[in-house]
């Protein structure tokens, strides 16, 4: 299993140095860390999941976002739902399970299955250049994540710097 840490990391308490250092350093959060653990002590139940990969665990205040291949997005589901609705319950929260892609576009959509997307524009702006997410405002009730935090995990997963705009 490749997740948030080493797989050294994610059979025992304590981190390496090198994952310990990614800790304070940011790149990855406590609440990464121990759902990583969880999931990797569900390989003895789901065999399957010995061989999934999460590219990133990002934590909101109203969701969870877990980034992972697009072959092992459904290994993470689990059949009906079941592995997503364990890890709700452990983590007392909402769920998202994605298709990791560095293509802004496509993960955009991927990260908001609900909402109608109108476009996706390059702004080119004296400041800053991003791409602005243009989604209907009726939909934004469905958006679980806030649109600082949509910005910030569309960063870590493709690089780019995107914004929410609604019409």
């Amino acid at each position: 299993m490749k997740a948030a840490v080493c797989e050294v990391c994610l059979k025992n308490d304590m981190l390496c140095e090198g994952c310990s250092k990614r800790l304070e350093e940011g790149e990855i959060s406590e609440e990464a860390v121990e759902l990583s653990r969880y999931l990797y002590s569900l390989v003895d139940e789901y065999p399957y999941l010995e061989d999934i990969e999460i590219s990133e665990i990002y934590v909101g205040e109203d969701v969870i976002v877990i980034v992972a291949s697009e072959d092992d997005v459904g290994k993470v589901v689990g059949k009906g739902g079941e592995i997503v609705k364990k890890l709700a319950s452990e983590v007392d929260g909402a769920i998202r399970v994605v298709e990791v892609s560095d293509n802004l576009k496509k993960f955009s959509k991927n990260l908001l299955p609900d909402v109608k997307i109108y476009g996706i524009n390059r702004v080119f702006s004296p400041g800053e250049d991003y791409y602005k997410v243009v989604v209907d405002s009726d939909d934004s009730s469905r958006i679980m994540l806030k649109e600082d935090e949509f910005a910030e995990v569309v960063e870590r997963v493709t690089g780019e710097k995107a914004k929410l705009s609604f019409k």
